[in-house]
């Protein structure tokens, strides 16, 4: 047996030693049926939307009295809101009053603002003006286009709801942030029944024109990753949305709006979501009510100020839309429509209300109202435990 072992063992050695070498450097390794899977590379936009820009008289005169060669002078009107609005990636506002250079200045009903406002909102870290509304012919349609060519003509800026040609409707501009690109689409219901001459029909797509409506956001989610409309619809100083409102909102989130910003009531309206029958709910403000103002009600002085965060997915090309928070901004003035400046609810105090020009202002009132039209979900943390 000892014998046998020996001879196994020999031979084994033998083969071994005669075994042709590897050279391992040669060896090719090969992964079948398995792809190590990318990493999602995600970036997010904030964005902040709010309502009317609504210009009127005590508003510009106050502008021209703080400049000594009679220019306008309106940041600090919005002083206290500056590091909200340049914190956000986008900001959005709907410049309710036109703004066009042949034109006097004047105010309701048919307003115009200095062309000055345009660069200090750029200032201000405003990038997106919506200019479809019901004043939005008050200085006709040459009005119209000066304030469409003046926005887009002011660094930073992009005008939306408005247009030179039928050409330009599948001529839209989008805006990118962080890799994600929008596209902005203003619509009105009506423009307070001032006409426009034929020839320049094109300039205005109304609520009301389905077929323009649905080609345009239709086309708008082909060339950008998040659509934004705005609709300047609704009954003026409700709380409530109505049935126009609603209906023009579920077509265009069928047709692939990720986000609805409603204007025009001039006070605030609730936050809902509408689904878009694909699975996908989508979030729809229907007022912001104004950002100011030198009207006269509460309702009409206690706006909304929403924050909507966009989360895109590089490798799947899918964009997240978060619940909107809405801060809140409060129109203060004196005696007279005297000192017009806007506050965050945050920093607005009692005294502040107790010395405001009407007399029926007070938080207790703010906050009661809120809650009642928007409620504690759709505030923002400041809120919710006041």
């Amino acid at each position: 047996m000892l014998l046998a072992i020996v001879i196994a063992c020999t031979a084994i050695g033998v083969a071994v030693a005669t075994r042709p070498s590897v050279d391992k450097d040669s060896i090719e390794f090969q992964t079948v049926g398995y792809t190590v899977p990318e990493k999602p590379r995600m970036t997010s936009v904030d964005m902040l939307a709010v309502g009317d820009n609504l210009i009127h008289k005590p508003i510009y005169e106050q502008a021209q009295a703080r400049t000594a060669d009679g220019s306008y002078d309106f940041m600090p009107i919005y002083k206290n809101l500056a590091d909200t609005v340049a914190a956000a990636d986008i900001a959005v506002i709907n410049q309710e009053t036109m703004m066009a250079q042949s034109y006097e200045v004047s105010t309701y009903p048919c307003f115009n603002t200095p062309t000055v406002m345009a660069g200090q909102l750029a200032s201000l870290g405003f990038d997106v003006l919506t200019i479809a509304n019901n004043h939005m012919l008050d200085k006709q349609s040459k009005g119209l286009i000066e304030t469409l060519d003046l926005i887009n003509a002011t660094p930073g800026l992009t005008a939306a709801g408005a247009f030179h040609s039928r050409d330009e409707y599948s001529q839209l501009k989008t805006v990118t942030v962080n890799d994600i690109s929008f596209a902005f689409l203003s619509y009105t219901e009506h423009t307070n029944g001032i006409t426009i001459p034929e020839s320049k029909e094109s300039y205005i797509v109304y609520l009301d024109e389905l077929d323009d409506v649905k080609a345009q956001v239709e086309y708008a989610k082909t060339i950008a990753d998040v659509v934004v409309v705005s609709m300047h619809a609704g009954i003026e100083y409700s709380d409530d949305e109505n049935d126009i409102q609603r209906e023009f909102a579920q077509n265009v989130v069928n047709w692939g709006a990720d986000l609805v910003i409603g204007t025009h009531p001039h006070t605030l309206q609730p936050v809902e979501y509408l689904n878009n029958g694909k699975g996908k709910d989508v979030p729809v403000l229907y007022s912001l009510g104004n950002f100011v103002s030198a009207q006269d009600k509460v309702r009409r002085l206690i706006g909304g100020m929403a924050n909507v965060t966009f989360t895109k997915n590089h490798v799947t090309g899918e964009v997240t839309v978060s619940k909107p928070q809405l801060d809140i901004v409060i129109t203060h003035y004196g005696a007279g429509f005297s000192g017009i400046k806007l506050y965050r609810l945050a920093d607005y105090t009692d005294s502040l209300a107790a010395s405001h020009g009407n007399s029926d202002m007070s938080i207790e009132y703010i906050y009661k109202h809120i809650r009642k039209v928007i409620g504690d979900e759709y505030l923002i943390d400041e809120y919710r435990s006041k």
